[in-house]
């Protein structure tokens, strides 16, 4: 059977494309993204909400088309309605579907808390407004925030199209201006972070958190999975 391990699924916000290769990039045979598509072009509010309107019917045909754990993909989604929306979304929609159901965003704190960091910096793809977000929905889940900048892209389309080191340069950048922080926090899952992480890590001697590794950590945890995964950073290498 295809998925054997785990089949889990994934409430896209726009394509999900390079969550997707980056999903098959870390994980070895036995493994299934069941992924959906958004309708999230641009990041902007009035987008955010046409995708809000599909999640429910989203994560009704991935519990139906046999997902084990349901990640609800998109951190401006639920960074936009603040601070314990992600989960209470989530316990709505779990309670319907009887499938985990967890959102992106949720994952990505409980990550950041596994990893015992308290005071990070964020670098993103984003817009000013939706990176500020990020650091308001962290500040408010307990972490003390010094440093959040982002690339000011708007396009969604874009966010797959930047290079491998776009990453990992603002990351560094960013952490280097704070260096006092405990860890980098990467959010958004459609630009390629996770080829860079452990590069990343080991040159600024602190943990490296993506969008793309917290969701795929999450996952496996909450399915007891244990999986021995090494070259994308100190996150998942705790799986082991």
């Amino acid at each position: 059977m295809v998925g054997w391990r785990a089949r889990i699924g994934h409430v896209a916000p726009s394509r999900g494309d390079t969550f997707v290769y980056e999903f098959y990039r870390i994980l070895p045979d036995g493994f299934m993204l069941l992924n959906t598509t958004g309708t999230i072009r641009r990041l902007v509010d009035d987008h955010l909400e046409r995708q809000l309107a599909r999640i429910e019917e989203a994560t009704i045909d991935l519990a139906e088309t046999g997902a084990e754990f349901i990640i609800i993909g998109g951190s401006p989604l639920f960074t936009r309605l603040g601070h314990g929306s992600d989960r209470e979304i989530a316990a709505k929609l779990e309670a319907k579907v009887g499938v985990p159901v967890a959102a992106g965003m949720t994952c990505e704190v409980e990550a950041l808390k596994h990893m015992g960091l308290k005071k990070v910096v964020v670098a993103s793809p984003y817009p000013d407004n939706l990176t500020k977000r990020v650091g308001d929905f962290l500040t408010a889940s307990g972490f003390q925030v010094l440093k959040a900048e982002g690339l000011g892209i708007e396009l969604n389309s874009e966010l797959a199209n930047q290079p491998d080191h776009a990453a990992y340069r603002i990351a560094r950048r960013v952490y280097f201006s704070a260096p006092d922080a405990d860890g980098i926090f990467l959010p958004c899952n459609r630009w390629p972070t996770v080829s860079t992480i452990d590069l990343l890590e080991r040159e600024t001697g602190k943990a490296a958190l993506s969008s793309t590794l917290c969701n795929i950590w999450y996952a496996l945890y909450r399915l007891h999975i244990k999986e021995d995964i090494r070259g994308y950073g100190s996150l998942l290498a705790s799986l082991r």
